[in-house]
């Protein structure tokens, strides 16, 4: 037993061991795919080999314990074997992506194999990529179509349709930065590619439809990306300062001046500065929580529209210069701040992926011990059913033997009334004889006492003739005192045979329940020693179950059981037969007791059986019989 308990507590141990090992193997596995340079990872690809090694000495402990005889229930070590060829399985995938080189075939083979959510992601872009084209070609075509409005003439009598091509302009650049923080991040896997399609749609009627004038009515380009979420994935503002290209190639100063300021003073309110510069802005703006923006601070919206008009002001007869598209940004002038800011973004997002398969991995445990308990609950619920099965089976078998019991007892019954009539018949018959008998010997014994009376009668008349008797001769005085002798000697002998109160008791016969031929060598009758009460406590338990079982009705019967109970044994009426207890009752009450019982099996497999959550019944209980 206790190297039993040894053998299970290093089990355990190993056990622990291999649940460790895995998480720090799910760790570093994930170091190494978020690895940005190929040092770490190869740093981070030594770090699993060495966790894979420890695993594989724990998978050979197993592995000896599973071909062992010593564990019997080897469900638990099975199913940690396949854990650890799991981790190795992956392990070599690892191993094979870091040893293959990069221009090698299998390298070019597998950057041109991608799978489904590597190739939709590059379906995105791609899309993404199109509509910005399209939307600078529209950009261009507006800042063709303002020159042409603003030069001549007719700078004054258009000044509404230059107007409404500002804001379409406006609209055009806000959409194109948008567009080109959700194209990075859908490269960076903060966004996929399902939640992007949301605006597919939109986006491609607004490029159809964005010079109507019932669309614009009802255009809302605050709430345009709103599906995509962008607020709650505190993007961070990367600002490209560029500075506006000025040129005069036209001679009207003073009318493009005057254009210029009535631009001005539309959009003071939507830009509290006038400077050059454009912000670029990746994602939405985020709103300071101490207090609501003022009537001086622009939205990026408003701030696109109030910068591409005074850009459109400030360049004379070509007012508006084509805005920097995301293939040749311009160099920034604030160079240091947008480095911190893009490492400050690289590593927010690398704590939000460690983040992210940290929660992965709590969900994933959470669900293995959901499994876990799921499959217990199922495994309780069919041993409850297997349970109630047996015991409608055994309520049946026992319903059954009592019925064959009852039979046989009934025939039992017969028999012995046949047997107790024959009895009787015998009794009285032998009884006749010996009436008989005792008649006629005591017939036989009046004649002789006759017979004898009658010689000494005549002896007593020899002697009262003395004279003659002498005269006789000896020889009649000596034949008298024979016949005398005789008479005495018989008369003794019938004295010695006569019936005593005991030659009135019927003789004990046995007569065996289930006659067999057997060897007349072999005994014929009980030996006269089982009527002796000593030898019972001599017997063990198996024997005076046996007794009790097959001697039915007999006074072995009943010192059997009367053993037994000395034993602390007790009987039980409903299910006829003997309980034990294995421990104190749980529940004790003054109709019933409920614990844990040992109960013999006399039916099904002649032993002893352990009944757990047992309620005896005292109404049951045989109490009848006193030790």
């Amino acid at each position: 037993m206790s190297n039993q308990r040894k053998l299970q507590t290093e089990i355990d141990r190993v056990i622990k061991k291999v649940d460790e090992g895995c998480e720090l193997f799910d760790d570093i596995y994930e170091k190494v795919y978020s690895a940005d340079t190929q040092n770490q990872k190869e740093k981070y690809e030594t770090e699993l080999k060495k966790e894979i090694k420890k695993l594989q000495r724990l998978r050979d402990q197993i592995k000896s314990w599973i071909s062992g005889s010593e564990v019997k229930d080897k469900d638990q070590l099975l199913e940690y074997r396949r854990l650890i060829e799991t981790k190795m399985e992956a392990f070599k995938v690892v191993e094979k992506e870091t040893k293959t080189k990069t221009f090698s075939k299998e390298g070019l083979a597998r950057q041109e194999k991608l799978d489904p959510e590597e190739q939709k992601k590059a379906d995105t872009v791609n899309w993404i990529g199109e509509i910005i084209e399209q939307m600078n070609n529209m950009i261009d075509e507006k800042d063709l179509e303002i020159e042409q409005l603003s030069s001549g003439k007719g700078k004054k009598t258009n000044k509404n349709q230059i107007e409404e091509c500002n804001e379409h302009l406006a609209s055009h650049k806000f959409h194109v930065n948008k567009l080109e923080g959700i194209a990075r991040l859908v490269r960076n896997d903060r966004i996929s590619a399902e939640t992007v399609d949301l605006v597919k749609e939109d986006l491609e009627y607004y490029v159809e439809s964005h010079g109507e004038d019932d669309y614009m009515m009802g255009y809302d380009e605050e709430g345009f990306y709103e599906e995509l979420g962008l607020d709650d994935l505190d993007v961070v503002n990367v600002d490209r300062v560029t500075q506006a290209s000025v040129s005069s190639k036209k001679k009207d100063d003073d009318a493009s001046s005057a254009t210029s300021g009535s631009k001005k003073e539309k959009n003071s309110k939507k830009s509290s500065t006038a400077s050059s510069m454009i912000p670029l802005t990746i994602g939405r703006a985020k709103v300071s929580k101490k207090g609501s923006i003022s009537s001086n601070e622009a939205t990026p919206t408003k701030i696109g529209r109030a910068s591409s008009s005074t850009a459109s002001s400030s360049t004379g007869p070509a007012p508006v210069a084509p805005a920097p598209t995301p293939k040749a940004p311009a160099a920034p002038a604030g160079g240091g701040a947008s480095m911190a800011a893009v490492l400050k973004r690289e590593s927010e997002e690398r704590q939000k992926a460690a983040l992210q398969a940290q929660q992965q991995e709590q969900a994933r445990q959470a669900e293995l011990l959901r499994q876990q308990q799921l499959k217990q609950q199922q495994e309780a619920q069919r041993l409850q059913q297997q349970q109630e099965v047996l015991r409608q089976q055994q309520q049946q078998a026992a319903q059954a033997e009592a019925l064959k019991r009852q039979q046989a007892q009934q025939l039992l019954e017969q028999q012995r009334q046949q047997q107790a009539v024959q009895q009787d018949a015998a009794a009285k018959q032998k009884l006749l004889q010996q009436q008989a008998t005792r008649q006629q010997a005591q017939a036989q014994q009046q004649n002789v006492l006759n017979v004898g009376l009658s010689g000494l009668s005549l002896g007593n008349a020899v002697g009262s003739n003395a004279p003659s008797a002498i005269s006789s001769g000896p020889s009649q005085l000596a034949g008298g005192k024979d016949a005398t002798e005789r008479y005495l000697s018989a008369l003794n002998d019938s004295f010695m045979q006569i019936p005593t109160g005991a030659d009135n008791e019927r003789q004990k016969s046995y007569t065996p329940r289930n006659p067999y031929p057997c060897p007349s060598c072999y005994p014929s009758a009980p030996s006269p020693i089982f009527d002796n009460p000593a030898v019972f406590e001599k017997l063990g338990t198996d024997a005076l179950f046996f007794i009790f079982y097959y001697a039915q009705g007999t006074h072995q019967q009943y010192l059997a059981a009367k053993e037994l109970k000395k034993q602390s044994w007790r009987y039980h009426k409903k299910y006829m037969t003997w309980f034990q207890r294995h421990e104190e009752p749980t529940v004790t009450t003054d109709e019933y007791e409920q614990g844990t019982y040992i109960y013999f099996d006399y039916e099904t497999g002649w032993g002893q059986r352990i009944k757990q959550d047992f309620r005896f019944e005292y109404s049951f209980l045989e109490d009848s019989l006193s030790v």
